[in-house]
């Protein structure tokens, strides 16, 4: 009897980084001979996208009707950078509850990150629903470093599932890919309900130092959006400003590695943007909105340069993407290494696949 896997992260959005994660991941568990089922928030549109069964789970008091769901599951597969309270105070209970749903499953975390948890019970909760699982594999030295400081053993340091994509060579254009983001705002209400587009102030900025870059390198701009919901108007924003041609690409999950590989030089405050860049070796700077950010630029004696997205001032613009473009082997050494890592991933995943029924 084929064992049934659920897969728990934030599917079901529109964010294609997140769907990325979920398409390695549903790759990887039927090359094991498992049956992924996904936990979504929108689950016809998983099926529908993924062509796989998907349950519903959109908020923390479904955790009864989502352990009902996955009774006829036999383990259970966390994944994405959910250890965080950065975008919204109701994060970990959110991801907590799918924990305590699936209590009674073998689990593990492939993958996963952890940025800043903060509050008087915050790591309570993450500590103790990640003691559920049988292991926890994380995508970063510095995740695992706060996993540990919280007294977690079960640690281990993979990778981003999605590194492991294969992807066919192109030959860049003269563009850079430019991939932004409202930025995280505090507050009690969820992510979505808080995004907005920079101030104006940083879009100006942005949109100065964007043009420097262009000026410097010859290279004309292409706005790459990951969540069109929350992206677009931050692009369209930044465009408005620029005064010459922009291009908006608004892809989807087929197309948006191959869009991100288009382009000569990426600059991105997505981590999937940066991602996509390694798949493809392409030198990028790394837009510092998160800790995410800082902990994937450092991989490999750091590959990218950094910058603050809230002070960036034309000339450190240009100097970081001229370093960038100076060392395009970096790249390519550290997809390796990251890609090496992913025997952590494959070890968890092959643990729970062969739970069986």
């Amino acid at each position: 009897m084929t064992s049934r896997i659920a897969i728990a992260g934030w599917f079901g959005s529109d964010n294609l980084g997140d769907e990325l994660i979920l398409r390695s991941l549903v790759g990887s568990l039927s090359a094991r001979g498992a049956e992924p089922v996904a936990v979504s928030i929108d689950p016809d549109d998983t099926t529908r996208i993924h062509g796989i069964e998907a349950v519903p789970h959109r908020s923390p008091l479904d955790y009864l009707r989502l352990g009902r769901a996955l009774r006829e599951t036999h383990g259970l597969v966390v994944a994405g950078g959910l250890i965080q309270t950065e975008t919204s105070v109701w994060n970990l209970p959110f991801h907590a509850s799918r924990l305590h749903s699936a209590r009674d499953l073998a689990g593990c975390a492939v993958g996963l990150g952890v940025g800043r948890v903060g509050g008087p019970l915050a790591v309570p909760i993450a500590r103790g629903s990640l003691r559920r699982l049988r292991l926890v594999v994380v995508r970063d030295h510095d995740s695992a470093d706060r996993l540990r400081g919280w007294g977690l053993e079960n640690v281990r340091v993979g990778s981003d599932p999605v590194i492991g994509d294969r992807v066919d060579a192109l030959a860049p254009e003269d563009t850079m890919c430019v991939i932004l983001r409202p930025p995280n705002r505090r507050g009690i209400g969820t992510a979505a309900s808080k995004a907005a587009p920079p101030s104006s102030a940083t879009s100006s900025a942005l949109a100065s130092g964007l043009e420097a870059v262009a000026d410097a390198t010859g290279l004309s701009i292409r706005m790459v959006t990951f969540q069109a919901s929350r992206d677009l108007p931050v692009h369209r924003s930044i465009a408005d400003r620029l005064g010459g041609e922009v291009e908006l690409v608004t892809p989807r999950l087929a197309s948006v590695i191959e869009e991100v590989g288009r382009s000569r030089l990426v600059i991105t405050m997505r981590y999937h943007g940066a991602i996509a860049a390694l798949l493809h070796g392409r030198p990028a700077v790394l837009l510092d909105y998160s800790p995410k950010m800082a902990s994937l630029a450092a991989e490999g004696g750091r590959w990218a340069p950094l910058l603050n997205p809230l002070e960036p001032e034309p000339d450190r613009m240009v100097r970081a993407a001229e370093a960038a473009l100076g060392v395009t082997s970096r790249a390519i050494e550290v997809r390796g290494a990251l890609r090496y890592r992913l025997a952590e991933n494959d070890r968890a995943l092959d643990a729970i696949a062969g739970a069986g029924p």
